[in-house]
């Protein structure tokens, strides 16, 4: 009797797998040996492996409203070639270069910085053009340029972008030195900065944006002479350029549309107005006043579909805190509900904080499924918090007025632009809802978007310093290489 030797692909089609299954596991068994370009193998398997720098704004590593602004961007090009995301967190941005020569990752992410100088990793087509500073302790006296910076009193990350930033200046500027850091990033440079451990820093005003929120002493000295832009980094494959290709294609239709321009708008527009006291004050809140109610926040959040911090963002807006405020107008509590309000959401006593908060979120959700459901995320929150400011038919008012200018009434930028029109007698007198102070919402959403913002920062300290490899002060490095 002859021997029937099967081979493990003729096996495979004998089991009657799947075509999409059988692929991806004729690849695994072979290797790279299957005709496909690897944008095929990501779109066989639906996954895009990407390493992001877990740094507010690029990336947010919770769950929640929004999850960073080159995640959105990230996320949207997933979705163009049908896979899902699988990030991988980066501190720094050698760290994504070397996870790209490994094939750990297919597209790294790192933000604002010169092109990754070296020829294995491919530079991406720019996007996000911006500025770079020199920054040191408010309390300190502050240099006005690179020459009156000591050498070595700039501290930066071994291997990450203010160390990439500030290679590229040498040629410039020859006496510049500076130390780095072995195993650290970002978020643990600024705040040895802001402790006065050190005394100065480089980094780009994206991220300077968000956190001078988390480290209110850190001051801008002055602005360095070069831009630099985002880029999204490949590997070098010559003979298989199909990811950077497609990348380079995506990025190009997504400035075309506009979308790379909401999208920054949407997480930077909010952050235009810095208040050193108010900032200072919200932190000591935080720790004296809202430990007390977190339970309550988080109880409420559950069962009305709400981050509890964006719930504790409103009440701090609303009340700063404190459940018996009172406001000459009536409104009352944590949450600060008008009679009518609390009586519709089943209120019996405003100035009990789990009444408040209860009843709060439940108004808030109300609100929300009111409206459209034309209106997304996180617009529809957004909306949803201008609408507890001034009530939904002024919203509705203001989103008739937009479509009418030919704007987006589903873009809260958009909404946002027209409602001061509410003021006007021309326009008020058309509105069905008639006149309404169109700027108090604007306001309202901006800084509770902000002390959103803040929370998240704060609270994401502990998840991020888990993660976190120890400081290793005793190691630092002189360093100035030019490139």
């Amino acid at each position: 009797m002859g021997i029937n030797i099967m081979t493990p692909i003729g096996y495979i089609l004998r089991l009657g797998l799947p075509v999409l299954l059988i692929l991806s596991l004729i690849t695994s068994l072979s290797g790279c040996s299957d005709g496909l370009t690897e944008l095929e193998r990501i779109k066989v398997r639906k996954s895009l492996r990407v390493a992001l720098i877990a740094t507010p704004p690029l990336y947010f590593p919770d769950e929640s409203l929004i999850r960073g602004y080159d995640h959105e961007i990230i996320s949207a090009y997933a979705a163009s070639i049908g896979a899902e995301l699988e990030i991988i967190r980066a501190n720094t941005i050698s760290e994504i270069a070397t996870f790209l020569k490994q094939g750990k990752v297919h597209v790294g992410i790192g933000g604002n910085s010169p092109p990754y100088p070296d020829d294995e990793i491919i530079n991406g087509i720019a996007y996000n053009e911006n500025e770079w500073y020199v920054i040191g302790h408010r309390d300190k006296k502050l240099p006005k340029s690179i020459e009156e910076v000591t050498p070595s009193t700039i501290i930066v990350a071994e291997g990450s972008k203010p160390s990439l930033v500030l290679s590229n200046l040498k040629s410039d500027y020859p006496s510049l030195f500076w130390l780095e850091l072995p195993n650290g990033n970002t978020r643990q440079v600024l705040e040895q900065v802001s402790m006065k451990n050190f005394k100065f820093s480089v980094i780009n005003a994206d991220i300077y944006t968000y956190y001078r929120y988390l480290y209110p002493d850190i001051k801008i000295a002055f602005k360095l002479s070069k831009k630099y832009s985002s880029h999204w980094l490949t590997y070098n494959n010559e003979d298989d350029p199909s990811i950077s290709n497609s990348i380079n294609a995506f990025i190009n239709s997504y400035k075309q549309s506009g979308q790379l321009e909401k999208i920054y708008d949407d997480y930077f527009h909010h952050l235009n107005v810095f208040d050193y006291v108010d900032i200072l004050y919200f932190f000591r809140r935080i720790k004296s006043k809202l430990p007390k109610y977190s339970h309550l926040f988080i109880k409420a959040g559950i069962k009305n579909k709400f981050d509890e911090r964006l719930l504790a963002a409103i009440s701090y807006q609303e009340s700063h805190w404190d459940e018996k405020a009172r406001s000459y107008t009536g409104v009352r509590g944590l949450m600060m509900l008008t009679k009518d309000t609390a009586k519709r959401v089943g209120v019996k006593d405003s100035l009990d904080p789990e009444q408040s908060i209860k009843g709060g979120a439940k108004y808030l959700r109300i609100l929300k499924e009111s409206l459209p459901k034309s209106i997304q995320e996180p617009d529809r929150s957004w909306m949803t918090l201008a609408a507890y400011n001034i009530g939904l038919g002024h919203v509705e008012d203001a989103r008739i007025i937009t479509e009418s200018l030919g704007d987006d009434p589903n873009n809260w930028l958009d909404v946002e632009k027209h409602l001061p029109k509410l003021r006007k007698k021309k326009w008020y007198k058309k509105s069905k809802y008639g006149y309404a102070r169109g700027n108090e919402p604007i306001v309202f959403v901006k800084r509770i978007r902000r002390y959103y913002d803040m929370l998240r920062l704060y609270q994401q300290e502990e998840i991020l310093e888990k993660l976190d490899k120890p400081l290793e002060l005793d190691k630092l490095q002189i360093n100035s290489p030019v490139f």
